[in-house]
């Protein structure tokens, strides 16, 4: 069976969709397609480049990406965003990001098990960070509806050496919060995975980047407050979650009240979490 996978969009997506690639791609010649990122995050499976494709496996749930292999025999997706229409095979989806990704392996035969892991190489670029730091994780591609603002205060808490980390473009965001403490930002996926091998455990809103350190190995803790723990965090992260508010968590890109009160968590409350972490 030759098969298409086009990956979703954000890279947290794209972690959790590690034990479905590999699933996949171990049944016969599988492409994956998506951002920039899928080479290095999909590097250690067995991928080609394939030629006419019998089907269409969608993580990607938008109407872009039914309508960009609508050619193709067989084509696997959730009926979101209005695409139902192109598919053959529509499948429900399921509470969890995970489960969604194995009903729609399950459909090709696939059968997947495990985390995601990402296996760290000696030859990654090597990045210059103190042994045992916090890595803290202020952005969050879904903006300010993600993103709690008590890191530079809790930053200056913590006794052992802090790292403040951001993705591609986001060198200027993470500088204007680390204040006096050293950015990493904009590494390549092999680049982040050998600092984050010095990393003692990572600190973030809501965000790929906690989903990539967990699949690193490294211990996580995560800040929710528009969105769930058990929904969108990273399998096996310690959660810190902002108040109990009737419309929390509602993962939305906007904050309906205007206030992104859900993330009002104090960093006596992080910084509480993070002692547990590191007396552990």
């Amino acid at each position: 069976m030759r098969t298409l996978i086009v990956a979703p969009n954000h890279l947290g997506d794209g972690v959790m969709a590690l034990p479905t690639v590999a699933a996949i791609s171990a049944l016969g010649p599988t492409e994956v397609r998506g951002p920039r990122w899928v080479g290095d995050l999909y590097r250690d499976l067995r991928l080609a480049s394939v030629q006419h494709p019998e089907v269409a496996v969608l993580l990607a749930p938008s109407l872009r990406a039914a309508w960009s292999v609508r050619s193709v025999p067989r084509r696997i997706g959730v009926p979101s965003d209005a695409r139902g229409w192109l598919l053959t095979d529509a499948v429900t989806p399921a509470p969890r990001v995970p489960e969604t990704y194995r009903a729609l392996a399950e459909r090709v035969g696939a059968r997947v098990d495990g985390l995601p892991t990402y296996a760290v190489r000696d030859e990654d670029p090597e990045v210059p960070v103190p042994l045992d730091h916090v890595g803290l994780n202020p952005i969050s591609v879904s903006g300010a509806v993600r993103q709690w603002s008590g890191w530079e205060a809790l930053a200056e808490r913590i006794g052992a050496p802090v790292v403040f980390y951001g993705g591609p473009g986001e060198e200027a965001a993470v500088a204007a919060r680390a204040g006096r403490f050293p950015v990493r930002a904009g590494l390549s996926l092999p680049a982040f995975a050998r600092a984050l091998r010095r990393c003692r455990v990572f600190l973030s809103n809501d965000s790929g980047a906690a989903h990539f350190a967990a699949a690193c190995g490294v211990r996580v803790l995560t800040v929710h407050g528009s969105t769930s723990a058990h929904g969108t965090g990273p399998a096996g992260s310690i959660a810190v979650r902002g108040p109990a508010l009737a419309c929390a968590p509602c993962h939305g890109r906007t904050c309906a009240r205007g206030d992104h009160a859900c993330l009002d968590v104090a960093v006596d409350d992080v910084w509480d979490a993070l002692n547990g972490v590191l007396g552990a």
